[in-house]
């Protein structure tokens, strides 16, 4: 409708139009706001998207992970299968092990995570599958570490938190298992440290198990029958694999290695299927949640573009309406400026305000609307937020909640049981000083939004717990509670015990607490690393054995205790000491020439008191410097070993360093043990014959039997060489086996001839008695050859202490019941106790030839007579070795020894030319 309009309204409504345009500029400008507010919230919105699709593929690429550790532990258990292609396995494990070496740069973990996987990687490829590896436990640090970090954009962070947890820490479990079981496997028994090894797995699998099963049937819902039947099937298969382990630890036996290993790659199977099932699912969801979030922001930003620019077209169209109307009101002022009454124009009655208005309130809910939507993902974080605090608050182990600045805010019921405060802690009162940096370096790296995992003792009202953390970012930082991080703690202090226990069997000697073979030896290749040339010293408690006769096995263990503890006072702050063997202990010495050892042999020898009564010990010591000597461990202790070996040949047992020609000397008798083996195989040992003539009459009355080597190319090797490493060797036995059956094979052959009056003389090894080898072979050839007891004599040298062994007294007591005679050989030369000497059922004893043509022998003449008479007074007639001149013979003849033995009667010699030099003795001896 047109109207005429009067001065006062025309006025009115330039004022009104004016201020419609104004406000139709400002809902202009809104709209540009609200357009650039929609395309932040896109790019914010597909950030979010592609960080779940991102997630969802980091998760997806734990499996091949998954199945290398699989392979390694396969590794371990097929080597529990005799007939398994161990080749085969190992081949697989390294396939696997290389592409995890090629996929690790591109995983989301730390550079430090990265590099110890790859570290233990490397370790695995270049020393082998029998190293000391930690390859299980930087694997479950790494997954820990790579899972945890992307969980916090699951919808099921809690459940998902749980059965990861416990499926990685059965993986590393099982692993470790199989390990434990292939080092039992290679020994004929398992060793004391390998059966607490089983039994601590035996506790610690099902526990376990029974977590991870718990956790498993949070996640898997009732409808997936194939899910809850796997379940059931390892709870099964774990029951049966636990009694097997009870059945190992009964009584070992292959067939039980076998069976624990296809049951443990059938739990295996079982467990990587729910495992790979798992990652698929929340790799899946994510990737799902991902795609949606992307779907829906593209179309919320179109619709809510397109609304935008709709307003935007309808504001600009009232603007150009506006400012005609202004421009036909401007007209009308200047008709009324001119004194007109009325102008000729008609403003149409339009453009009211309404349409403003509606604008505007479309255009603030717009804006209204993108703000809700942030507000709506606040609240849904802080939903997620309670849910794990919700399932936090229900879990037994202790959680708590701690700020950025790393004072606790609160903690769960375990937490408040474990302390009695919960509230204004710091990470200084909670972590042990020597865990304190670690802990805080992985807290720094959670603020930042990575997921963190560590070992490390915590204390709780001066307890000391040792703690596997999960330390979990909160995802919008610091919320009004004050909480950023949340921190699970899985107490581990009886496992660590167990542990710690393990390893102090496996590296400390349980009687004297210092460092065994294993943890010296580890000690050492630290030492032989360091830039710092130092000392090995080892000393030998000499004829420890009889200390342990003679005042018992307490006394004995008492001794090596008090030893220990002189040698830990002398070298406080200057070396290390350990046990390495029975009566054996080393020293390393941080530097050289900083110890006085022949004043360590007096501390040492001081003497010892044992209940009351004062013992004398002697110790044997050798050492050895390096790196000049030796720049590895085995080297080091083969040369100070060699320089015990010459340390104790010394009468005077006087400390014995090392020397250079002592190697060569050493290698020398290597060789020689080699082709003393192969002497023994191809028959070129050789008895000869010495005879005793009874001084009485000088008749022959018998012969010794003595053993010479014939080398093909070194020719005839002295006794005096090749008997010492012989008994170093072990051959001594076998040896003596030997001179006894062929003294047997001659006995018999001479029994027919002139010679079968004649007793033979073999001598015996200490060896051969305590095993007990020679009285059961003596004992069959009585049988079979009835009467040969009375035509041999059976010698055993005497050495200090030897008769104190009760074996080697009950050995002799029985071949004396069957009738064989028995000589103790040198005599004089073995400080051979005279209670024994009263006590041993012997007939004769045979004095050593260095009393009768040593250097000193014509001072001997009176020990002679004493000796002579001691045996005459026992009953035992006497042989005196070493006669070399008629007078030798003729003044033992006159101090009554019965019979003589020596090179004036004759050498050493075969069989055969023994019985012809004894047809020419005796016809000479019927001549005169």
């Amino acid at each position: 409708m047109l109207r005429r309009l009067s001065p006062v309204f025309i006025v009115e409504a330039f004022r009104r139009r004016s201020y419609y345009k104004t406000f139709s500029w400002m809902i202009a400008i809104i709209g540009l706001v609200a357009l650039i507010v929609a395309c932040q919230h896109l790019t914010k919105t597909l950030d979010e998207g592609y960080r779940f699709k991102a997630s969802g593929k980091t998760i997806a690429e734990v499996t091949p992970f998954n199945h290398a550790e699989q392979e390694v532990t396969r590794y371990y258990l097929s080597s529990l299968n005799g007939d398994a292609d161990l080749t085969q396995a190992s081949e697989q494990a390294n396939r696997s092990l290389e592409q995890l070496t090629d996929r690790l740069p591109n995983m989301k973990a730390t550079e430090s995570t990265r590099e110890e996987v790859l570290t233990e990687i490397k370790k695995l490829q270049r020393q082998g599958y029998e190293s000391n590896h930690r390859f299980f436990t930087t694997m479950t640090n790494f997954k820990s570490e790579i899972i945890f970090n992307q969980l916090v954009l699951s919808k099921e962070t809690g459940s998902y938190y749980n059965v990861f947890s416990n499926l990685i820490l059965m993986e590393e479990q099982l692993g470790k298992s199989a390990e434990i079981l292939k080092d039992a496997r290679q020994k004929e028994e398992p060793s004391s440290i390998d059966q607490l090894r089983i039994q601590q797995m035996r506790i610690d699998l099902p526990l376990r198990q029974d977590s991870l099963i718990k956790s498993l049937y949070d996640v898997i819902p009732l409808q997936n029958d194939t899910g809850r039947q796997d379940i059931a099937i390892m709870r099964e298969q774990m029951d049966a694999y636990t009694q097997t382990l009870d059945d190992l630890l009964r009584a070992p036996k292959d067939s039980t290695y076998v069976a624990l290993a296809n049951q443990a790659e059938q739990y295996e199977s079982s467990m990587y299927r729910l495992y790979d099932q798992e990652l698929k699912q929340v790799a899946q969801e994510m990737q799902d949640r991902g795609n949606q979030i992307i779907r829906n922001a593209w179309l919320l930003f179109g619709a809510t573009g397109i609304l935008i620019l709709g307003l935007l077209m309808l504001t600009l169209s009232l603007l150009r309406a506006f400012r005609q109307d202004l421009s036909l009101l401007k007209g009308e002022a200047n008709t009324f400026a001119e004194d007109r009454r009325q102008s000729g124009y008609h403003v149409p009655a339009r453009n009211d305000f309404q349409p403003v208005v509606q604008a505007f309130r479309t255009m603030t809910a717009i804006i209204a609307g993108l703000l809700d939507y942030n507000d709506a993902k606040t609240k849904e974080i802080k939903q997620k937020k309670a849910e794990i605090e919700s399932l936090f608050s229900q879990n037994t182990d202790p959680i708590l909640a701690m700020s950025s600045d790393y004072t606790i805010v609160n903690g769960n019921e375990r937490f408040r049981q474990l302390t009695n405060a919960t509230v204004g802690w710091t990470i200084e009162e909670l972590i042990h000083p020597a865990d304190l940096n670690r802990m805080r370096r992985a807290l720094r790296r959670s603020l930042e939004g990575q997921s963190q995992t560590i070992r490390c003792k915590m204390l709780f009202d001066e307890k000391i717990l040792n703690m596997f953390v999960n330390i979990i970012h909160v995802a919008n930082k610091e919320d009004d509670t004050g909480v950023a991080l949340y921190l699970s703690c899985h107490d581990e202090t009886d496992q660590f015990r167990r542990e710690e226990r393990i390893t102090q069997l496996a590296l400390f000697d349980m009687l004297t607490g210092l460092l065994n073979r294993n943890g010296f030896e580890q000690k050492m290749a630290d030492a032989l690393k360091a830039p710092q040339p130092g000392e090995l010293v080892t000393i030998s408690v000499r004829q420890f054995r009889r200390i342990n006769d003679i005042y018992g096995h307490g006394a004995g263990d008492q001794i090596l205790k008090d030893l220990a503890n002189r040698l830990k006072h002398h070298f406080i702050g200057t070396g290390q000491a350990a046990r390495i063997g029975g009566d054996e202990f080393a020293v390393l010495v941080a530097q050289q020439d900083i110890v006085d050892y022949q004043k360590l042999k007096q501390v040492i020898e001081h003497v010892y008191e044992i209940n009351g009564e004062y013992v004398n010990v002697s110790i044997s010591m050798s050492m050895v410097r390096y790196p000049d000597d030796a720049v590895a461990v085995t080297s080091l202790l083969s040369s100070v070993d060699i320089a015990m070996q010459h340390a104790k040949q010394q009468t005077e047992g006087g400390p014995v360093w090392f020397e250079s020609w002592m190697s060569a000397e050493y290698l020398e008798s290597v060789a020689l043990e080699a082709e003393l083996r192969e002497a023994i195989e191809k028959n070129e040992l050789q008895l000869f014959y010495q005879p005793q003539i009874n001084l009485a009459t000088g008749q022959v009355d018998g012969c010794e039997a003595l053993l010479r080597w014939f080398h093909p190319e070194r020719g005839m090797i002295s006794p005096a060489i090749f008997i010492p490493i012989a008994e170093r060797s072990m051959l001594i036995e076998e040896i003596g086996m030997w001179v006894v059956a062929e003294t047997v094979r001659q006995v018999e052959e001479w029994k027919d001839t002139e010679l079968g009056v004649l007793r033979v003389s073999a001598n015996l090894s200490v060896k051969e008695l305590v095993s007990g080898r020679i009285v059961d072979y003596l004992t069959d050839v009585r049988e079979i050859h009835p009467g040969i007891e009375q035509r041999m004599e059976l010698e055993i040298t005497e050495s200090f202490g030897v008769f104190s062994d009760t074996r080697v007294f009950d050995a002799l007591q029985t071949l004396h019941q069957m009738g064989y005679r028995l000589a103790i050989d040198d005599f004089g030369t073995g400080y051979s106790s005279l209670s024994y000497l009263s006590r041993l059922p012997i007939q004769r004893l045979k004095i050593d030839r260095s009393f009768i043509s040593g250097p000193d022998a014509c001072s001997n003449a009176p020990l002679i007579e004493t000796i002579i008479k001691l045996a005459h007074t026992l009953k035992y007639d006497v042989v005196a070795e070493g006669i070399e001149e008629l007078e030798q013979a003729d003044h033992l003849r006159v101090l009554d020894c019965e019979y003589a033995q020596g090179f004036y009667y004759s050498r050493p010699i075969p069989a055969d030319e023994f019985r012809v030099w004894y047809g020419k003795y005796h016809e000479k001896l019927l001549s005169e």
